[in-house]
């Protein structure tokens, strides 16, 4: 496996899991994979995901084995079914309290039993439903760039990018920023200071002036983005 930036246990190949883990791959992750289903397993070895393993996510000691063995700090649990990345959470919290757990959900009542059972992070797939529906009735070019991500070009990839002080964007209102013009990568959403930290779908008609210290989600070919940030540091 080549040089990785972190190591991530991500439980669950199913519908959601093998898209977050071919995605964890691509951004320079380490991904070892456990699942209790072997058919799933199989596909991600058929993936190339080497590192696989069947465990019983009933088993306490299965799980605190694999966890301890590996030195993982963070937890991903992607199952389909929401009730065992509930299971997940409140066991893997009760046995390592200091341990990053992000979690999978469908409805509202899932993320908050989540939360309350300790889960670090929870992402509502139901909403990123809502929201690619959205896409498509008022930006198609964007529903097939993010089709183009999960289901066809692997050099495509999400990601976060702060905006340094001093940088070209500072101070430039969105819309008038000429990003995807000049570098081939498209804005999503943004994490504005001044709408207080909560993450915002640029897609939605929202304009307003970046600031230093923001952070723009963006798509695009990884050596684009990369382009990008260099841009922004006053390196290119």
């Amino acid at each position: 496996m080549s040089e990785t930036k972190d190591r991530v246990l991500l439980f669950g190949y199913g519908r959601y899991g093998e898209q977050i883990a071919k995605h964890l791959k691509y951004g320079g992750y380490g991904v070892y994979i456990a699942e209790y289903d072997k058919k799933n397993l199989k596909r991600a070895a058929q993936d190339g995901f080497k590192d696989i393993s069947v465990v019983d996510i009933e088993s306490d000691e299965e799980l605190a084995d694999l966890l301890i063995s590996n030195g993982f700090a963070r937890v991903f649990c992607a199952f389909d079914n929401e009730e065992e990345n509930i299971y997940l959470t409140i066991t893997f919290k009760s046995i390592f309290k200091h341990i990053d757990i992000i979690a999978l959900c469908e409805s509202k009542e899932t993320e908050r039993k989540l939360k309350l059972a300790g889960a670090d992070k929870v992402i509502d797939t139901m909403e990123a439903a809502a929201n690619r529906i959205f896409f498509i009735l008022e930006k198609p070019a964007v529903t097939e760039a993010i089709d183009h991500i999960l289901f066809k070009d692997p050099s495509l990839t999400f990601k976060e990018i702060e905006i340094p002080p001093g940088s070209f964007l500072d101070g430039v209102n969105i819309k008038e920023a000429g990003i995807k013009k000049s570098f081939g990568i498209i804005v999503i959403g943004i994490v504005d200071k001044e709408l207080g930290n909560r993450f915002t779908f640029i897609t939605k008609g929202v304009s307003h002036k970046l600031d230093a210290g923001d952070v723009l989600v963006v798509i695009g070919k990884k050596s684009d983005i990369e382009r990008f940030e260099r841009s922004l540091e006053g390196k290119e």
